[in-house]
């Protein structure tokens, strides 16, 4: 597997007075004649809000519309999005959009804390609704920590997800730090899901976590591409997120095979010291990487293609 770096697409640089940094999470919506990107910006106040960018289809780096406003905005004040919301999946249903969302709260004892959400689009995705209040993934018996960033296939037989599960709270010099895996769950509808607490992706050791899975179906193989890090001096530093990559032939088990990722840091730039988020569409007979360089997103969101 090799994938051809094509170069940074966007950097929000205060183009509006709610998006002064970080483009975080690009989600893909493939159209007709363009990418419409969904990624998380950061208010002055630090606080996450979803926004959106259509992208020439040939030639990404071809911005055709950036929009004036957030495409969904904080929660009701007390509910588990009212500090913040970033973009996760996004799947087209029934002639709307579903957009599978993170929800954020500030918390005493740790920094933060997460819960999932679900909006609905009735025009492909310029604005959304949430279905929901409150979220429809939260913590559990068995999750106590948190549960979020999914990736989604609707299939025949039913709808399968890939998400983000806590598994504690580490206390990293002076700071706690969050640690997560990947782990399954499945549901008829999209909307209510049962969780087995399985976890797909094994760690390599107790400090190991990972963020965003994103999983397509290819000749009867599942692909899943993700990021991971150590608990120490990941902000940019040593222990910081790079790209993985794993099999599966019931989206269940899967190999983890990070070697055959095929693409790395560069040596400068952008994307030199981290590479985060990766969301993978095919579009045609294309496969087509968008991921996050430095800063978790501050740099901006890029794109390669599978060579």
């Amino acid at each position: 597997m090799s994938w051809k770096k094509k170069g940074r697409i966007f950097q929000p640089n205060g183009e509006f007075g709610w998006m002064t940094s970080h483009a975080q999470v690009p989600t893909i919506h493939v159209m007709e004649d363009r990418f419409r990107v969904f990624f998380s910006t950061r208010n002055s106040n630090g606080k996450s809000l979803t926004a959106c960018v259509d992208l020439d289809k040939d030639d990404p780096k071809k911005m055709k519309h950036l929009y004036e406003e957030p495409v969904l905005g904080f929660g009701k004040p007390g509910t588990f999005d009212d500090e913040g919301v970033m973009p996760s999946y996004v799947v087209k249903h029934h002639h709307q959009l579903l957009l599978y969302y993170s929800g954020w709260n500030q918390r005493v004892s740790v920094p933060y804390h997460n819960a999932m959400g679900l909006a609905v689009s009735d025009d492909d995705g310029v604005s959304f609704r949430r279905m929901y209040d409150g979220p429809i993934m939260d913590r559990t018996v068995t999750e106590p920590y948190l549960a979020v960033t999914p990736s989604v296939l609707k299939e025949n037989n039913g709808w399968k997800m890939w998400y983000v599960s806590g598994t504690a709270w580490k206390l990293v010099d002076q700071k706690y730090e969050p640690i997560y895996v990947i782990k399954y769950a499945h549901s008829q509808d999209g909307i209510v899901w049962q969780r087995s607490n399985i976890t797909c992706i094994l760690q390599h050791d107790e400090h190991e976590a990972f963020s965003h899975p994103n999983v397509l179906k290819m000749d009867d193989i599942y692909h899943m591409w993700y990021c991971y890090r150590d608990s120490y001096d990941y902000r940019d530093g040593r222990g910081s997120y790079r790209l993985g990559y794993a099999r599966s032939i019931d989206g269940i088990k899967w190999q983890r095979k990070d070697d055959e990722i095929g693409i790395v840091f560069s040596p400068e730039g952008w994307d030199s010291s981290m590479m985060c988020y990766p969301y993978v569409v095919k579009d045609n007979d294309k496969l087509i990487m968008f991921y996050n360089g430095n800063g978790f997103g501050k740099s901006g969101f890029g794109y390669a293609i599978y060579e």
